[in-house]
């Protein structure tokens, strides 16, 4: 802390810290909040969307899926899928 510092009254140092922040936060890419109230492009709403479709295209073939409804009983997992509809859920299949 140098003797200038020890000078400014709490009120001033706020008043300082506060003129960075704003600074800081008027930087393009440093402003967190920023980032998370940017509406996504429609790429992703796209992406998005085909990833919700593959979901449900998924859980209906599962529930009528013979190997499906095996694997849930013997799991007692309400959620588990055969290989083929697992890969179709995550999209590799």
């Amino acid at each position: 802390m140098t003797d200038d510092d020890r000078s400014l009254s709490n009120r001033a140092r706020k008043r300082i810290v506060d003129g960075g922040v704003r600074r800081l936060l008027n930087t393009p890419g440093w402003n967190p909040f920023k980032a998370a109230v940017q509406p996504a492009d429609a790429s992703t709403k796209v992406a998005d969307a085909l990833h919700v479709q593959r979901l449900q295209n998924a859980g209906e073939a599962a529930a009528i899926c013979a190997e499906c409804a095996a694997r849930r009983l013997a799991s007692g997992d309400s959620t588990d899928l055969c290989p083929r509809h697992l890969a179709q859920a995550m999209g590799i299949g």
